[in-house]
């Protein structure tokens, strides 16, 4: 959702303390997603059914019809062995891929610096919060938070007047030179603004032409802190001690995930079965259908929340597909995912692998999170199970990957 120049802000004058609060938030929810995100990011392309496609239906790639001849079914597990394996399953029919030691060149995988900054500016507008600092001075770009009163020849007028109203300096948003006067105040301060209003001015014809008076209060100006030392050590003391080390440990964590989403493309588009099980590509397709009727759910939701009517959208008017086109859909689908699902299991059971505890209780938080019952209650042990072993396949990969830089092995 796009900010718009003149929101109301919740922050006031009167109540500076709700903005320390929301920061100290903030900070703890942070905190708490800093575990999650790597883990997001290397499941981001192994968990498919479960998640994958609620977020597609959301920006309108969903499909949905009400009559087809898959039934749909949440039964996650279903079709999967207590060890996560796919019942019925010939590893003799999966392809295999010789990934074990294979080279990558760093270049494919290095995270580059421009990136290590665009995550340090984001880190600090997470922090980001409205100051009454009174220390701090209205510069052009500023957004800031103010109360105004306006009046003509001593009368004030309709829509003159406005409290905790959120404005950018330079943005144009207000009538001309009402922003540059601001300039140079700070929090605290009262601002008398004059103006003359635009000949013509459609927002108000009887305003047009005429010279006007605002009484401001400057609140507060939105402040985005410094990334330096002393930023990484109260919000990332627990990844770094300096700025220097919370850069190389983005640079790090960068670098890992590009690794990650390399093994797993490179699986994406070399897998290959010849023959998958009947009954698993049937329940995949219920699995898919299940989770695209969610996704109409969802994106009904989305356009009531938005002020769109969305109760009698049909089939058509939201896929354009017809339930043939549809059917079609989910077999190739459920073809693509089972093929997947079928690789790396041949992996991790031609590797020897086995599920850590550790990985296995991420996982397992990932999907409930951090209700271990309930993630088991909706998905069951063997769909977790399943999860975990596509996680584990890429960090044995990557553990044997031959990174090459410059035409040698790193």
């Amino acid at each position: 959702m796009s900010e718009e120049i003149k929101n109301t802000v919740e922050e006031t004058d009167s109540s500076i303390s709700k903005s320390k609060a929301k920061r100290e938030a903030r900070a703890a929810e942070v905190k708490a997603a800093k575990a999650k995100k790597n883990f997001d990011a290397i499941l981001g392309w192994v968990v498919g059914i479960a998640l994958a496609a609620v977020v597609i239906g959301i920006i309108g790639m969903g499909i949905y019809t009400s009559v087809t001849k898959t039934t749909s079914s949440s039964d996650f597990s279903k079709g999967l062995t207590a060890e996560g394996f796919v019942e019925g399953a010939d590893m003799s029919a999966v392809k295999d891929l010789s990934m074990e030691g294979m080279e990558i060149p760093f270049e494919a995988v290095e995270y580059m610096d421009d990136k290590v900054e665009a995550q340090l500016v984001q880190a600090a507008q997470q922090f980001s919060f409205y100051s009454d600092d009174a220390s701090k001075t209205v510069e052009d770009g500023n957004t800031i938070n103010l109360n105004y009163s306006g009046s003509v020849d001593g009368v004030k007028f309709d829509g003159g007047t406005a409290d905790n109203q959120s404005l950018t300096i330079g943005s144009g948003s207000f009538i001309d030179d009402f922003e540059q006067q601001l300039i140079g105040s700070h929090p605290g301060d009262d601002v008398t603004v004059n103006v003359t209003f635009p000949d013509p001015y459609e927002n108000n014809p009887d305003l047009a032409g005429k010279e006007a008076v605002f009484e401001c209060h400057v609140n507060s100006i939105y402040t985005t802190p410094e990334v330096d030392d002393e930023f990484v050590k109260e919000h990332y003391s627990d990844l770094a001690g300096s700025l220097d080390e919370f850069k190389a440990y983005l640079k790090e964590q960068g670098y890992q995930s590009n690794l990650d989403t390399y093994l797993a493309d490179y699986i994406t588009e070399n897998a290959s079965v010849s023959k998958v099980p009947s009954a698993y590509k049937k329940q995949l397709r219920s699995l898919i259908k299940y989770s695209d009727e969610q996704a109409f759910e969802q994106y009904k939701t989305y356009m009531t929340y938005y002020g769109y009517n969305s109760s009698d959208m049909s089939f058509s008017d939201y896929t354009g597909l017809s339930d043939s086109e549809y059917e079609k859909h989910l077999k190739e689908e459920a073809e693509k995912q089972a093929v997947m699902d079928l690789t790396y299991e041949s992996i991790f059971r031609n590797a020897g692998l086995t599920i850590s505890d550790e990985d296995y209780e991420q996982v397992l938080n990932y999907y409930g999170s951090n209700d271990r019952d309930a993630a088991i209650a909706k998905y069951g042990e063997p769909y977790v199970k399943q999860t975990a072993i596509k996680y584990t396949v890429i960090h044995y990969l990557k553990d044997k990957a031959n990174i090459v830089k410059g035409g040698s092995a790193e």
